[in-house]
């Protein structure tokens, strides 16, 4: 019996769509373990910031306290903008092994490298679907040729 296969293309393409799943689920973790964290008023207040929960952690040390009010606001504004900003560039470094950043940090993700991926990744796939299709028709042929000429104990012979 002649053994079914998709051929090295297909199983190359899965092999290359595997491993893009895994490098992204490891992206998808690495996001959600990130915490970025900020600091203001010499230390003395300190935020946390999560992906999932946003500001989680906001510490104020007791001479944090002592401030004017208008400085003690300015020091949770400075600390949680600086924990944002931490996690977003955590997020990004993460992110970069899957997607092309710009090279000027100020622009972030590069869209048009980003759809080129994606753009590859559905191209290749509709073309491996294509050749699992075409190889489906090819083996159904052979399926029904063979049972065309099958001479069992309940056929005669071919008809």
């Amino acid at each position: 019996m002649a053994e079914f296969s998709l051929g090295p293309g297909f199983e190359a393409f899965q092999r290359d769509m595997e491993r893009q799943m895994g490098d992204f689920t490891k992206m998808q973790e690495d996001i959600k373990a990130a915490v970025g964290r900020g600091e203001a008023a010499d230390g003395r207040v300190v935020a946390e910031y999560r992906t999932e929960g946003g500001l989680t952690k906001l510490e104020m040390d007791p001479r944090a306290m002592r401030l004017p009010s208008a400085e003690l606001s300015e020091a949770i504004r400075e600390a949680v903008n600086a924990a944002s900003k931490d996690l977003q560039t955590q997020v990004q470094a993460a992110s970069t092994k899957m997607f092309k950043f710009s090279d000027d940090p100020e622009k972030g993700m590069d869209a048009s490298a980003a759809l080129a991926s994606l753009d590859k990744i559905a191209n290749g796939f509709a073309g491996q679907m294509r050749d699992l299709a075409r190889e489906l028709g090819v083996q159904q042929q052979r399926a029904k040729e063979a049972m065309d000429n099958y001479t069992g104990p309940n056929r005669p012979g071919p008809r």
